[in-house]
């Protein structure tokens, strides 16, 4: 496994172990977990960890809350990744369109919904719960931001979808291009954990943009990278080390040390940014996001990204022993 240098010292919330049990408690209750195979993946995933790590100086309510939002996307992400949703588009493209339907910039929530498909009919009390506890914590604009990176996000999941269907391998730039909207949705819920929402006019700051892009790219090649050998096994090329593999004909380790060398060069990056991004604000951009909330913020940024590399190390979520992985029959359809 390449090394890598963050500059941040990893921190853990007090309250993980408590959010790690909630959540657990979450995914049984709304059955996102059907059977034993489901419940220890999720188990060994370290969810809790997760959370307690990315957001460690949230209250018990707001880690809860973000923890319980990580739970539910990444068990429809194994969805969309591990069941035959992954190799079916028109379908994909039907759930996230009903899916993204129940993220309204009201705050409402629509008891009377009928779901569509039987895996929006698991999912849609979970997300119910998930936007009750939401709402109160937000505003209409934030609430929109995240419908659209969600949304972005689901773009991705059926292109991927497209291309298992077809067999093709995505080219190394356009690859690129897509991984990052994955984590957007995450950086949105930072400001529920500080209740601190970055007002419009500095989140589309081109230099602010950078800074989650760059933080993103970090993140996300970083999962790559521990998760390559798991998606190998599954046969799924959405991978930047595989695809980084399949571009330059190289053997896996080659790619992998590559790939490392770039997520270095995103971290450092966003070490740059976040060191200097206040500097470049005006007076009345400062005025809109006082230096103590921007600081917040940018503290959660870093949280992210040293909490994220440290619980890959802790958790067994890319197991690639891990019976489904090794018999490459994927997640338990919902």
């Amino acid at each position: 496994m390449p090394h890598i240098h963050v500059e941040f010292p990893a921190e853990l919330s007090p309250y993980a172990d408590d959010a790690e049990a909630g959540t657990r408690a979450f995914v049984a209750r709304y059955g996102l977990v059907p059977d034993e195979a489901a419940r220890r993946h999720h188990e060994r995933s370290l969810l809790g960890t997760l959370m307690g790590r990315a957001y460690p100086h949230a209250g018990a309510f707001e880690l809860q809350l973000v923890t319980d939002w990580i739970s539910t996307m990444l068990v429809l992400d194994d969805q969309f990744d591990e069941t035959s949703l992954g190799t079916d588009p028109e379908r994909l493209r039907e759930v996230c369109a009903e899916v993204l339907g129940w993220f309204t910039a009201d705050g409402s929530v629509d008891e009377s919904v009928t779901p569509a498909h039987s895996i929006t009919k698991v999912f849609r009390p979970a997300y119910a719960d998930l936007w009750r506890r939401t709402v109160p914590l937000t505003s209409p604009a934030w609430r929109t931001r995240l419908a659209g990176h969600v949304a972005d996000f689901f773009e991705t999941c059926a292109w991927e979808s497209e291309n298992r269907l077809t067999g093709r391998v995505p080219e190394l730039d356009e690859y690129i291009a897509r991984r990052g909207r994955a984590l957007m949705p995450y950086l949105d819920l930072i400001e529920v954990t500080t209740h601190a929402e970055v007002p419009e006019e500095i989140y589309r700051l081109p230099e602010f943009a950078e800074m989650n892009a760059a933080l993103s790219d970090a993140d996300l090649w970083t999962n790559d990278l521990f998760s390559c050998e798991k998606e190998a096994l599954l046969g799924d090329p959405h991978n930047l080390v595989l695809v980084h593999q399949h571009a330059h004909g190289t053997d896996l380790q080659t790619s992998a040390d590559a790939v490392g060398a770039m997520i270095q060069g995103r971290f450092d990056r966003f070490t740059e940014l976040s060191e200097h991004f206040a500097d470049g604000l005006t007076p009345g951009q400062r005025a809109l996001f006082p230096a103590d909330r921007l600081a917040r913020h940018v503290a959660g940024l870093r949280s992210w990204l040293t909490g994220q590399l440290k619980w890959r190390f802790e958790t067994l979520r890319f197991d690639p022993s891990r019976p489904e992985v090794a018999g490459a029959t994927g997640s338990t359809p919902l």
